[in-house]
């Protein structure tokens, strides 16, 4: 089993009231709640990274005027068929 550590944390009145708000509406444990938002967390900052790694090798390889278009003929073809 995973061992379990308390901690105290001190965060302004406000945000604390929000936090409130949001666990109880979620029906959830201060501890659950914290742990959602460090997984957010750590969520976010990977999608970041995966975000920046694109970034980088698009820079590198851009697609060309040709590929463009493609994607866009696909795009529209594809976005006309749904119900919106």
């Amino acid at each position: 089993m995973n061992k379990v550590v308390k901690f105290a944390v001190s965060i302004p009145k406000e945000d604390f009231q929000k936090l409130e708000e949001l666990r109880e509406q979620k029906k959830l444990t201060r501890s659950k709640a914290v742990l959602q938002a460090v997984k957010l967390w750590e969520e976010s900052k990977t999608m970041e990274k995966l975000i920046r790694k694109y970034e980088e090798g698009y820079k590198k390889i851009p697609e060309t005027m040709d590929e463009s278009i493609a994607w866009e003929k696909a795009s529209l073809t594809a976005l006309t068929k749904e119900e919106w």
